[in-house]
């Protein structure tokens, strides 16, 4: 019951931010609205006391006012009902931006963790709808709750028998009905990787990205049929849930049928011994009609808040992740121009849930207008070098230094704003020409002239061409757009690396798309831009590396030599042994 209220409390505030003033304005027409139905059986009690003792002056007033009450009560829940779906839209809106704000930031090793997934999943299916529905539901409840006083308060005056006859339709009820509904939610949390699945197979069905690949391998028949197959087990699933659930709200409805007829015989029972007039009759059975109804009400929001604040459960966790990067209490601030350069010093380091070092000693440097190469086999941990700069992950042993200071010493996000940095798996970002470059660095205050020799530095001087331009529209996703090649679509990402201006630049195979010649235009273009910046360049074209001031052979996590181009196949070892191997392609 405490979890319970405590997520109850943390939904209704999330709607509350969302907006304060239509929180009150829907919880006060939700309130206005329930108190009328105590009132409608009232005036229709004296309207037939009235119509009885012959009082033709009071009855004609007491109708209009039952009229008026009536249509206040119709009007105020028209009212109501537009108003909650107004308010829900900016409810919903509120809740995913919060959650998208913690998606956005939560470090990169949650989501090496499967359940961390699942429990992402449920919270982003829950946040669309769930804080607007636990306020409704919460005013809802409210609202019968208060109803249900004023109308058990007419029943109790009648004979308090009457209250007890109550209970006894409401309280089967609520058990049953928390029952079910935790039956529910365990059922949803065990079902909740076989739902990935299913929507991972809707995806690859229905996304633009793998529309080539699966019709030239003709998988929509295989990927279609582990769509149904999923989805028929869930629908197995969920029906022997169903016939359990009827069974026991049959055993419900049964308790709460008895209760009425009970009370219906009691009210009759004292009606035929003259002890009630006929207007306390009216009274008492529409009283403890519109009470049951109220009753039954109550208790199926009760179990229905009870399953939402269950389900905020995992949106709770989610927003709850703690950091696995930890930022320092006290962050020292990187030197402006970073001296000295970088150095990685006894860098060990394995993945959470990993089962092998990734990085198992390594040692290198970049000074400060160099640039350097990282080349290897896949897995040697080129690419955890590059996590480790970004400060995605902190080293088990060692220290990665830059400027002279351990990077655990510094902010993450201030050390990020220093870093460029260009994946082979860059975004493609659907807007224009203009928006993909000023997303190198968004907070700066910029001119047409800047993103043009941005866009010059990548040599993507194409961008500008008449009928492009810098407002021209990038892919296919929307109107207007025009697609490009994967070609172009990298140099428009060295363009935003471009002009993001940082002082550690770090390229992970970022132009595999394109031809030996063009990359290395690129990177020579990106070495005389260097200008006291630092670079550090993985690719597996030794004619591109080759430019690079040194080279490091990385292997099992180590570094197993360095140097020039020249110097490496003077040694003969293992970066001539790959060079020879590529080399040999071209002859």
């Amino acid at each position: 019951m405490v979890r319970l209220f405590g997520n109850l409390a943390r939904g209704i505030r999330l709607a509350w931010d969302a907006s304060r003033a239509q929180f009150a304005l829907t919880v006060t027409l939700t309130l206005i609205a329930s108190s009328l139905p105590a009132l409608e059986v009232w005036l229709g009690k004296r309207l037939i006391d009235l119509v009885i003792a012959g009082d033709r002056t009071s009855v004609a007033s007491t109708a209009i006012v039952l009229g008026v009450v009536f249509g206040a009560q119709r009007m105020l829940n028209d009212v109501r009902h537009h108003q909650s779906d107004l308010y829900s839209l900016r409810v919903v809106a509120h809740a995913m931006g919060v959650f998208l704000a913690k998606a956005a930031s939560v470090d990169v090793g949650h989501l090496d963790d499967p359940a961390w997934h699942d429990r992402a999943d449920r919270a982003r299916r829950d946040i669309t709808w769930l804080p607007a529905q636990m306020t409704m539901s919460a005013a809802q409840m409210l609202g019968s709750t208060a109803t249900l006083a004023s109308l058990v308060g007419l029943v109790a005056a009648m004979h308090p028998a009457l209250a007890g006859l109550l209970v006894v339709a409401i309280v089967p009820s609520l058990i049953i009905q928390r029952r079910v509904l935790r039956w529910f939610f365990e059922l949803r949390t065990v079902d909740t990787p076989a739902e990935r699945e299913r929507m991972y197979m809707a995806d690859l069905l229905g996304a633009p990205t793998f529309a080539k690949e699966i019709r030239s391998f003709g998988l929509a028949g295989h990927l279609l049929g582990r769509f149904t197959a999923i989805a028929d087990e869930q629908a197995r699933d969920s029906s022997r849930l169903l016939r359990r659930a009827a069974a026991w709200s049959t055993v419900s409805a049964t308790c709460t049928a008895g209760a009425v007829a009970a009370a219906y015989y009691f009210i009759a029972a004292r009606g035929l011994a003259a002890t009630l007039t006929p207007g306390d009759l009216a009274a008492g059975f529409g009283a403890f009609t519109v009470s049951a109804g109220q009753a039954n009400a109550l208790a199926f929001m009760f179990g229905q808040l009870e399953r939402y604040a269950t389900f905020f459960d995992d949106y709770r966790a989610f927003m709850a992740a703690e950091p696995l990067v930890p930022v320092p209490a006290e962050p020292v601030a990187l030197p402006s121009p970073i001296a000295p350069g970088l150095a990685l010093e006894g860098v060990h380091f394995t993945y959470p849930r990993g089962t092998r070092e990734a990085l198992a000693g390594l040692d290198l440097e970049v000074e400060p207008g160099e640039m350097i190469a990282l080349v290897g086999e896949n897995g040697a941990g080129k690419t955890t070098i590059v996590n480790l700069l970004s400060r995605f992950y902190d080293p088990t042993h060692g220290r990665v230094c830059l400027g002279g200071v351990d990077l655990r010493e510094l902010d993450p996000s201030a050390l990020r704003s220093r870093i460029g940095v260009l994946l082979q798996d860059f975004a493609k970002y659907q807007l224009t020409v203009r928006d993909n470059v000023r997303l190198g660095r968004i907070e700066r205050a910029t001119s047409d002239l800047e993103l043009t020799a941005a866009l010059e530095a990548a040599r993507a001087r194409f961008l500008l061409e008449p009928g492009r331009g810098l407002d021209a529209r990038v892919g296919r996703m929307f109107e207007g757009g025009h697609d490009l090649s994967g070609g172009e679509w990298q140099r428009l990402a060295v363009a935003r690396l471009m002009y993001r201006g940082a002082e550690l630049w770090i390229l992970d195979e970022p132009t595999s798309n394109l031809d030996p010649e063009a990359e290395a235009a690129i990177f020579s273009e990106l070495k005389q831009q260097l200008e006291g910046r630092m670079a550090i360049v993985i690719s597996h074209r030794f004619s591109t590396v080759r430019v690079a001031d040194r080279i490091y052979v990385i292997e099992r996590g180590r570094v197993l030599e360095s140097g020039s181009h020249d110097e490496l196949i003077a040694a003969r070892g293992r970066y001539a042994e790959l060079f020879e191997v590529q080399a040999a392609g071209y002859r």
